[in-house]
Formats: structure tokens, C-alpha cells, sequence
């Protein structure tokens, strides 16, 4: 319904079931380093991020005795310490537009307001976007990506056993390659690497954007980027012994370390002759990448 015509039908607005959204006042950023964008004021307390952290990815909800659970897996601490996590995160998260707490009082069970949202929600809606304009959402999704996830938590255990991290690492690689095949079916391969380059911030080891980050070099007819993703991923793989393209013992043989089917792809737009080790030139690019 467009402004005017609500305009024109002002009591039929009114009346009608359809109540608009509540917009989120409060960001919880778990798609790299832990952050709340909007709280009133920082957390004075330790867990009191934990304690926001986990709340915000359950949105539902959760009892005393899970997000204790969460956050002290190994112990149960006084009731003292999660009274004062608690007040200290209310107080920190601060109150909504309409007076009401962004962590509303309760008894037993503990929720975040609507007001409060993530990241990751952010990511999902993003990510779903159809026509037109679904490019610019899904690189928009992508751009929320910071890093590893949850980071900066004092514990995060919950959110692997929970299968949250596998589920947001799966999410962000598969839009990152959906995008990336996008962009390289259209020659774009500048825009197939960034995309590319932000699915690894969330997981740095999946070999599958490797083989796209190589056509995206090749497309660029940048033949050193080509050589530079696979020193890059050479250096993960093997613990980074020696730099990122050779050990004490001499250059890295890549097969040695990579999947066939990666091995493969960079073979099919390498230059280089397959008798020459990995320049070692080439690991100054894979280490000023990584820090980009």
C-alpha cells in the first residue's frame, strides 16, 4: 500500500490486522568479533556479551538452565554472578523508543525484545532476495561479513554443538559461490573475487571458493593472483611451515596438500609450467591479500 493511498483510506489503515514491523534499534554483529550497535552503554561486566550473544541467536528464548549451561559449560556459577550478568546487560542494552527494556524483565526465561536483532538475521533476509535487485542484496549480505564467527566470546562452544556456526559458515560459502558464478558468467571477475574473499572470512579452509577465487584471477587475466590464491591456500593447509609457498625443505608441491578437484581447476588457468615449484615471489601477494 503506497503513502497515498493510505492517505486516502486513513480508518481502513486503522482497522486493518496488518500492524507495521517492529524496526530493530539494537544490532547484535555475530558474523566476526562480537559487537552490539545501539546499546545504551558498554557492559560493565564479564558475560554480559555472552549472555547478549546467546539471547540474540535464540530468539525464542531459553530457560535459566540452558544459557547458564552456554556460558559456564564446565561449572555453575553463584547466583550473585548471572543476577548481575543479567542486570548488567539490561542496563547496558538500554531501553526502546516506546520506555520498554531491550531485555525485558521475567521469570524464568529470558528473551530479547523485537527490537533486538543480528547480523545473521540481517544476512538471511538478504540472502533470499529475488529479481532484479537481488545482486545488490546479496552482496549487501555478504558485506556483513567480518571475520571468524562469534568471535571474541569467552566461550562459544554452545554455538558449534548447537550447529549455528556450521549453519552460518554454510549459508555464507554458498552465497559466496552462487554470487561469485554469477559474476564470472558475466566476465565480472573483480566482483566474483570480493564476493568470493568474504566467504573466507567465515571459512578460511573451503577449498570450493579456492577454485572459483583461481577463475576469478583467470578472468581478471591476472596470472599472478592465480598463483598467489594457491600459495595462500597452500599455506593454510599445511600450517603455513616455511611462509605460505615453501617449507625448510624446499617449495611446496601442491598437490601434495590440495583436493584433486582444486588441483585441477588451478592447473586448467595456471601459466605455469608444471615442472617450476610455486614462486616464492608470489607469497608476498597471498600475505598482503590475507591482511586485506
Amino acid at each position: 500500500m503506497t503513502g497515498a493511498s493510505l492517505q486516502e483510506h486513513p480508518q481502513g489503515h486503522r482497522q486493518g490486522q496488518i500492524e507495521p514491523p517492529t524496526l530493530p534499534e539494537v544490532v547484535v554483529r555475530v558474523l566476526g568479533p562480537v559487537e552490539v550497535v545501539g546499546a545504551a552503554r558498554p557492559f560493565r561486566r564479564a558475560w554480559c556479551l555472552d549472555l547478549v550473544a546467546y539471547l540474540a541467536l535464540h530468539p525464542g528464548g531459553a530457560r535459566a538452565d540452558a544459557w547458564v549451561t552456554a556460558l559456564w559449560p564446565d561449572r555453575m556459577p553463584p547466583d550473585a554472578t548471572r543476577f548481575s550478568t543479567i542486570s548488567d546487560a539490561r542496563r547496558a542494552l538500554g531501553r526502546a523508543l516506546d520506555g520498554a527494556d531491550h531485555l525485558p524483565r521475567s521469570v524464568g526465561r529470558l528473551e530479547l525484545a523485537t527490537t533486538v536483532t543480528t547480523d545473521w538475521a540481517q544476512f538471511r533476509s538478504l540472502a533470499t532476495a529475488r529479481g532484479m535487485d537481488a545482486p545488490a542484496a546479496w552482496a549487501a549480505a555478504l558485506e556483513l561479513v567480518r571475520g571468524p564467527l562469534l568471535g571474541g566470546l569467552r566461550s562459544s562452544d554452545w554455538a558449534v554443538l548447537e550447529g549455528l556456526v556450521a549453519e552460518m559458515e554454510g549459508a555464507i560459502v554458498q552465497l559466496a559461490l552462487d554470487v561469485a558464478e554469477h559474476h564470472l558468467a558475466r566476465q565480472d571477475g573483480q566482483s566474483a573475487e570480493r564476493a568470493l574473499r568474504r566467504g573466507l572470512r567465515a571459512s578460511p579452509y573451503d577449498e570450493r571458493l579456492y577454485r572459483l577465487l583461481f577463475l576469478a584471477a583467470d578472468c581478471q587475466g591476472n596470472p599472478s593472483g592465480v598463483e598467489s590464491a594457491m600459495c595462500e591456500l597452500v599455506g593454510l593447509v599445511s600450517g603455513g611451515v616455511g611462509g605460505p609457498a615453501q617449507t625448510p625443505y624446499g617449495p611446496v608441491d601442491p598437490g601434495r596438500w590440495v583436493h584433486p578437484d582444486t588441483l585441477a581447476v588451478y592447473r586448467s588457468v595456471s601459466r605455469r609450467s608444471a615442472r617450476r615449484p610455486l614462486l616464492q615471489s608470489s607469497s608476498s601477494d597471498a600475505q598482503m591479500r590475507r591482511a586485506g
